[in-house]
This record gives structure tokens, C-alpha cells and sequence, in this order.
């Protein structure tokens, strides 16, 4: 009785809390003590003096207390490694495509990486379109779990994005956030306790961008400018190499990788290459397709070590790895797109990972983190059918979703 007393002194006065006597609070520590010895103190003579058989009671009352202490105890006994929130990883790669596209559009098969995938207990969902082929608007959206109230400009899509709920309910929930360079100019996350790979940058204006970039010094820039984007992209995959045998849960780490975005700077086996001045800002270059396929091999090979050194090192942790996007690489970029282009412009790798849950539904990019907080905070979000839409070049904005899940790609 007296072990039982001086451990579970604090489980009574929190359950009394609230509750008045004579407008004085029964949880109040000056009160509570004083009548807990003498009812104590009462007991104890009680027993003492009875000539009952107090043994049965007594003997229950050891029962309930031994139990009682072993609930409590163990749990902290444990390795904190079995009641810590799981690490989660996202990884996204820039323009990374489905497999219908690689082996339709491309001639590359892609199957071995979704193998791997399936074979460590990632859900590859059979096919997925990005809401957008817009990065502002895709990743605006999966940080924001809702979809777009308007269709704004893109200074307005990463401010929504940059102040994101995503990195807020991680925040709250005690998580370290982890974010890596991915070389967006507006992307500026508020919630961010360490920013990776950041070193890299050199010119962050648009203005001065565009100013030196018709410069005499043009040529230096453009070299610059290939050096710390390759730079960026290889410190990302190292420090991403790095986290797991470093970090301490719970953490987050957010890392959008601009591969196998062009320009196209690596060959498939990661040696450098150099893209001529047109190549370089990564837009007057779609029609490259080899590059794409070469640098999407490259990353592909990195993610896999990534992935593998993930699961050796932190057995536990929530992964995604995706395409923000589908590939313009081979796209008509001069006139009214064909809807083959929209189509592989929303087809995109998607694949997540959360240990013990093998037959997730409603695997979009929108549902990423409705899915994830509602199996690690039992959070309650309702899930979000899919919708997609495409802008055409006068502004006006059409849903496609139906067209693309009809839509006959090559044929």
C-alpha cells in the first residue's frame, strides 16, 4: 500500500484536477499531501488493529499494485528506438516519369528500380499523373494536402508553398526538418530547422540572371552555373547518404532533387558532361532525349543506394520517392501541345513506403501526407479523390482527369 502511495500520488491528483471543494482545488499539492498521509496513517492503524483476515484483500492489493508499477516501468524500459515517431524521407526527383513513358517514348525499361522498390515494402501504385505539369503548382499542393483555391502566378504558389501546413504539423509534433538545395529560386520554407547543400548557390536574382546571362561574361556564368548545379545535386545525394547515421528522431527531411530535369550534366554513369550555352538554363532543352534517359539512370542508381542505405540504418522510417512532374524531354515546345505531351507532362514515378501498411488506398500525390499523419499522429484526414488539370496557353484552365485515364499514349 505504501509503494503503491508514493508512485501513483501524481495519476491522483491529475484525475482530480478540475474538481473544487468549497472553491478550494482537491488537486492542490498543499492539500492533497497532507490528507493523503492521514488517510494513510488511518488505514495503516486500521490494519493494523483489525482482527480480520486481511491477507486475500492484501494479497490482491499487491497484485494490483506490482501490475500497475510493471505498466508503467516497462514501457521505459524499452529501447527508445520502439516508441519514437518514425523518421520520413521525401525524396523528389525532378521530372522523373513513369515507366509507360520510358518504354513507350524513351525505349528504356525502368522495371528493375520498381522491383526494388516493391521488394522493400514500397506501394508503386500502377499509374499516377501529377495534379500539374507545374513544379509551383504540384508541390504547393502536396505541402498544402488540398488542392489549389485559385491558379495564381508562381510567386504565389511558393509563398503558399514556402509556409506550407505540412512542415507546421511536423514542426508541432516535435520533428526535426531536414531541407536540401534543390536551386528554386522562390522556395523559401519558414518551418526549416536545417537547410543542406546551400553553399552551392551563386546568382539567387532573376533580374541579374537575366542581365548577365546576355553579358559579355555570359560564358563564365553559364560554367558557373553548370558547376553548382552538378555540385548541388551530388552534395544532396551525399548528404541524403549522411542523414540517417546522423540525425535524431523524429525528423523530416524534404529533398527535391533537379534531375532528371535538364540540363543535362551527367552521363549514366555520373561522369560529368558538359551542355552547350542553349542547354544550360535547363529550358531550350527538351529535345535531348538520350540526356534525359542518361541522367535519369544516374539518379536512379543514386536514389537506390540512398533507399537501401535508408533501410539498413533506420529500419523504420516513412519513404516516398516521386517525380514532381512528368517529362517535357521530347515534347512539342513551339506550338499547341499534343495531348500525348500533356499526358507524359502528368505521368510520374510515385512510390511510398510505411512499414506494416502494405494496402494503402487512395496513393496520389495529394493524399502523401493525409495518408502519412493519419498513420503516425492517428490524425483523421479524409481522403481526396484525384483531380488534374492542364493550362493551355490562353489561360484557361481544364480538368483532364477523365481524358487522361482514357487516353491511349503512342496509339
Amino acid at each position: 500500500m505504501g509503494i503503491g502511495f508514493f508512485f501513483y500520488f501524481g495519476y491522483v491528483q491529475d484525475g482530480l484536477k478540475g474538481i473544487m471543494f468549497f472553491g478550494i482545488p482537491f488537486d492542490k499539492t498543499s492539500i492533497l499531501i497532507p490528507i493523503s498521509i492521514l488517510i494513510f496513517i488511518i488505514l495503516t492503524i486500521y490494519i493494523l488493529k483489525s482482527k480480520r483476515d486481511l491477507a486475500p484483500p492484501v494479497k490482491i492489493m499487491n497484485v494490483v499494485v506490482v501490475t500497475a508499477l510493471i505498466v508503467v516501468i516497462v514501457p521505459l524500459m524499452i529501447p527508445s528506438s520502439f516508441a519514437e515517431k518514425p523518421n520520413v524521407y521525401h525524396i523528389i526527383l525532378d521530372e522523373y516519369t513513369d515507366n509507360e513513358i520510358l518504354q513507350k517514348k524513351f525505349g528504356y525499361d525502368n522495371s528493375k528500380f520498381l522491383e526494388f522498390l516493391q521488394k522493400n515494402d514500397f506501394q508503386v501504385p500502377g499509374k499516377i499523373f501529377s495534379i500539374s505539369a507545374a513544379t509551383d503548382k504540384e508541390l504547393s499542393s502536396i505541402l498544402n494536402m488540398k488542392y489549389p483555391e485559385s491558379f495564381g502566378w508562381a510567386s504565389e504558389n511558393y509563398e503558399k508553398m514556402n509556409n506550407n501546413s505540412v512542415m507546421s504539423i511536423f514542426s508541432e509534433n516535435g520533428y526535426t526538418i531536414i531541407e536540401t538545395n534543390s536551386m528554386m529560386r522562390y522556395k523559401n520554407f519558414s518551418n526549416v530547422n536545417e537547410k543542406l547543400c546551400y553553399d552551392t548557390n551563386f546568382i539567387n536574382s532573376e533580374f541579374l540572371d537575366q542581365i548577365l546571362n546576355k553579358s559579355i561574361i555570359r560564358y563564365f556564368l553559364e560554367k558557373h552555373q553548370e558547376n553548382t548545379r552538378r555540385d548541388t545535386v551530388r552534395c544532396t545525394f551525399d548528404v541524403l547518404m549522411e542523414i540517417p547515421s546522423t540525425t535524431n528522431k523524429p525528423t523530416y527531411v524534404f529533398s527535391h532533387l533537379y534531375v532528371p530535369h535538364p540540363p543535362f550534366l551527367f552521363d549514366k554513369n555520373g561522369e560529368n558532361i558538359s551542355p552547350n550555352h542553349r542547354e544550360i538554363s535547363g529550358l531550350q532543352s527538351w529535345e535531348n532525349e538520350d540526356g534525359y534517359v542518361n541522367q535519369l539512370i544516374y539518379a536512379t542508381d543514386q536514389t537506390t543506394m540512398v533507399i537501401d542505405n535508408i533501410l539498413q540504418k533506420d529500419p523504420s522510417a516513412i519513404i516516398v520517392v516521386q517525380g514532381d512532374t512528368g517529362t517535357l524531354t521530347g515534347t512539342n515546345q513551339k506550338s499547341e501541345k499534343t495531348f500525348d505531351d500533356v499526358y507524359q507532362s502528368h505521368s510520374i514515378l510515385y512510390a511510398i513506403r510505411i512499414p506494416g501498411e502494405m494496402n494503402l488506398e487512395n496513393t496520389y500525390p495529394i493524399n502523401t501526407y493525409r495518408i502519412i499523419f493519419n498513420n503516425i499522429f492517428d490524425m483523421n484526414y479524409q481522403y481526396l479523390e484525384p483531380f488534374n488539370f492542364e493550362i493551355k496557353n490562353d489561360g484557361t484552365i481544364v480538368d483532364i482527369r477523365k481524358k487522361l485515364q482514357s487516353h491511349n499514349f503512342g496509339g
